[in-house]
């Protein structure tokens, strides 16, 4: 029964209650003594625990998930055995996707995509580190306190499946209604298959249902590999069909025809998150001139909006004082190619027309916007993007953007999980503008903590004072910081406390001395 592990203690984390339960594992909310946090802690059922084989698999798994350390992934804390309980510690997070959408329903497309976003974040950083989650699914969507997402339960999806094939148990690994295909026939799996997860996860989100479901997980799985979802928009009509384009391209059933990566995904729901879509509202103005040279200026003002989606231009027409007799009329027209005019109906001088290649812009009209500039400073070696598309490398200009806002980034190649390696902001461009942005994406070196004693507590801190990095030594493996000079602090049982001054350096391991002063045990 869960109950059995209530108000011990398994390491240094103090068990509280138990809140939920997984296929292979129970999980208690408790508390980090140390790092004085919530945490959440996962117990492998007794079952599972007692096999040498499974356990071993699932230490290591969580211990590879522990080493993953990106914004959008769960912090591990702790993973270890403690009599006969096997377990690991992460940090707490009361709420997932599942819960907010048995409140919600439906959530709306941005906030969708802003999901979305930051899941496929987690999923490009988790895949370039060579880790296929295998699970991804609404009850492994977590919430932090600003709202952002974060992804739970790396590599136990998979530790259960070795494990499994190890032991020559007749079980099902993840959750068939979010089986990728080639899951569901039981093929090796790379970083597409959860991509179609994280499209099930997105679908269900924007409409309230599963796109698959039956009454068993085999016709699921079947339904996962014949059938075609139905269109999410037949669901849920306030999606757009950028939106849907997304989804349903992540829902393909061949891997090749899905994203390739979860960067590209990460990118389209991003632009979906700002906007920046081919649905947005556009505005074009043409105008017919008359023939006369009286043109009401004050039209010049007026655009005719073409709105997201419609096929209609609205044709406005002002006329002008009556003169010998005449009415004379203007005309808002579609922007196309001007029809040859018969110019024996022209006026005599002094009006004259020059033929031009292209459209004119017409006596009294407003000229042609021009349209935004743009100009990114970076580094020479800084892979420039624009809504997610690359366009350049350090310092680059451009002036075929389209106006509207967007996301302008800079980004290094440097160490994994760098948190400076890209610098973004987001940037509204509108026509006849000229907007200059400054990034500064900042390599990363590594800082290697091996004092003596081996055990004591540490704290890394910048220039100012604020503390970055904090935890217990040993480490497991170096810290990554972006380049620059830090403090650390080093603390530990009947010792005099050691602080000292650091420059790391981009790509190198710095390794400071540290010998405490200690008394006699």
């Amino acid at each position: 029964m869960p109950e059995r592990y209530a108000g011990r203690h398994l390491g240094r984390f103090r068990i509280d209650a138990a809140v939920g339960a997984g296929g292979f594992a129970w999980v208690y909310s408790g508390w980090d003594p140390e790092l004085d946090i919530p945490v959440a802690i996962k117990v492998l059922k007794p079952q599972f625990a007692g096999d040498a084989a499974f356990e071993a698999r699932f230490r290591r798994e969580a211990l590879t998930a522990s080493h993953l350390r990106h914004p959008n992934i769960i912090r591990i804390l702790g993973v270890g055995k403690d009599g006969d309980a096997v377990y690991f510690a992460m940090d707490y997070f009361p709420q997932n996707l599942s819960e907010r959408l048995r409140v919600m329903q439906t959530i709306p497309e941005r906030m969708v995509a802003k999901i979305g976003a930051d899941v496929a974040a987690a999923l490009a950083f988790a895949h370039r580190e060579g880790v296929v989650h295998r699970d991804v699914k609404t009850d492994n969507i977590l919430f932090d306190d600003h709202g952002n997402a974060i992804v739970a339960d790396f590599g136990i999806a998979r530790a259960s499946t070795i494990a499994s094939e190890d032991t020559a148990t007749n079980m099902v690994v993840g959750t068939p209604q979010y089986f990728s295909p080639e899951q569901a026939r039981g093929q090796p799996l790379d970083g597409r298959s959860d991509i179609y997860s994280l499209g099930v996860s997105l679908y269900r989100a924007a409409t309230g249902k599963l796109p698959f479901t039956g009454d068993d997980w085999y016709d699921v799985a079947r339904q996962q590999i014949e059938d075609a979802p139905r269109s999410p928009r037949e669901l849920n009509t306030d999606l757009s069909r950028a939106f849907e384009a997304v989804v349903l391209r992540c829902l393909e059933k061949k891997a090749e025809n899905r994203y390739a990566n979860a960067d590209a995904l990460r990118g389209e729901l991003s632009m979906l998150v700002s906007g920046d879509t081919p649905e947005s509202t556009t505005t074009i103005i043409a105008v017919v001139p008359p023939p006369v040279d009286r043109w009401p200026r004050a039209l010049s003002r007026y655009r005719v909006p073409l709105a997201a989606g419609g096929a209609a231009i609205v044709l406005l027409a002002a006329w002008s004082a009556f003169a010998a007799g005449r009415p004379k009329t203007v005309a808002i027209a579609p922007r196309v190619p001007p029809r040859p005019m018969d110019t024996a109906r022209l006026p005599a001088p002094p009006f004259t027309m020059t033929p031009q290649p292209r459209e004119t812009t017409p006596a009294g009209a407003a000229p042609a916007a021009k349209p935004p500039e743009l100009e990114v400073s970076a580094p020479a070696q800084a892979t420039i993007t624009v809504s997610g598309r690359a366009v350049g490398k350090g310092n680059w200009h451009g002036t075929t953007i389209s106006p509207g806002t967007h996301w302008v980034a800079a980004t290094i190649a440097t160490l994994p999980n760098c948190p400076t390696a890209r610098d973004s902001e987001r940037v509204p461009l509108s026509n006849g503008h000229a907007t200059t942005v400054n990034l500064t994406p900042r390599p990363c070196g590594l800082l290697a903590l091996a004092p003596q004693p081996e055990s004591a507590r540490y704290t890394v801190s910048d220039p100012s004072g604020t503390v970055l990095m904090s935890g217990r030594t040993p480490l497991p493996a170096p810290l990554t910081l972006p380049v620059g000079k830090y403090d650390f602090h080093f603390s530990a049982a009947q010792c005099a406390d050691f602080t000292g001054e650091v420059k790391v350096e981009a790509g190198t391991t710095t390794s400071p001395k540290v010998t405490m002063l200690c008394g006699p045990k």
